[in-house]
């Protein structure tokens, strides 16, 4: 196994786009987590490796008028101490410390998690709960926003074109009377592929569900949100027939294989068992 291809660290931001833009098959890479596992199985289908460590312009972390901006080269680790309270907090925290280990929270990007597109990535569920969008960057074409549910395509694709460079993830800062639901659902309790993941978030007035996002991983060939469930929310009371209902729906919504970890059946009850925890909880919630 012989892995033959020309290596690039860039020293700025213009630089790295235009390795990008060379011709060939152009392999970004940050923290590398994922590639060096592929590595030990098959040569990496690579002309030239960019590698995107120490960028100053792919980790900020910051918010700017509401809107939260996560730099693609922010690592789990610097994720799991970041504090910004309400729903991303209550989100973001479970998902890190269910993350890997320290080791690897220490090397792994999201932005290089969510350029993967597992279906399984432990980040995706709480970013499409958080109705998170991607921004885009390349030398020949400039900067564009897509949202995350449309940067997903298929079974580790995604609308990446090969001269682009996700630079940053964006989401608005959830209400104050957000509530949020989070849980992976895995054969340990970290450092475990996810069997089911939920991410969720809802906005209750009045009683009644004003918003609602449900977003589902390891049970399609992307991470998904689940529009006919949160449509059959909107206007209700979060009771125990409503609740059960939505539930049953979201099973119906996914679509999970069987594998070596679960089978599809298996996976569907636990999408209609975890949504019904979720919204009870929610709707327990002061």
């Amino acid at each position: 196994m012989i892995n033959d291809f020309e290596f690039t660290r860039p020293a700025d931001m213009p630089e790295a786009l235009e390795a990008l833009a060379h011709n060939g098959r152009v392999v970004p890479v940050a923290g590398g987590t994922n590639i060096l596992v592929n590595l030990k199985r098959a040569p990496l289908e690579a002309d030239l490796v960019v590698d995107l460590t120490g960028l100053d312009e792919l980790t900020p972390l910051s918010e700017t008028n509401g809107s939260i901006r996560l730099g693609a080269g922010v690592t789990f680790a610097e994720l799991l101490e970041w504090r910004p309270g309400g729903a991303i907090e209550g989100l973001m925290r479970p998902m890190c410390v269910a993350f890997a280990g320290p080791l690897i929270r220490n090397l792994a990007t999201v932005g290089g998690n969510v350029c993967d597109a597992s279906a399984a990535a432990d980040i995706s569920p709480p970013l499409l709960a958080l109705d998170a969008a991607v921004e885009l960057e390349s030398a020949a074409h400039g900067r564009r926003t897509l949202p995350l549910t449309k940067f997903f395509q298929g079974v580790r694709r995604t609308a990446r074109r090969p001269d682009e460079l996700l630079t940053a993830i964006e989401f608005s800062r959830p209400a104050e009377n957000e509530r949020w639901f989070y849980y992976k659902l895995g054969k340990r309790k970290a450092d475990a592929i996810s069997i089911v993941s939920l991410a969720m978030t809802v906005r209750l007035e009045r009683g009644k569900v004003e918003q609602a996002r449900i977003a589902l991983g390891a049970v399609a060939p992307v991470a998904m949100r689940t529009p006919e469930t949160e449509a059959l929310l909107l206007g209700e009371t979060l009771d125990e027939a409503v609740i059960n209902a939505a539930a049953a729906t979201a099973a119906r919504e996914s679509r999970p294989i069987d594998d070596f970890r679960a089978t599809g059946a298996y996976r569907r009850q636990m999408v209609e068992a975890l949504v019904r925890r979720g919204l009870t909880e929610i709707a327990q919630q002061n």
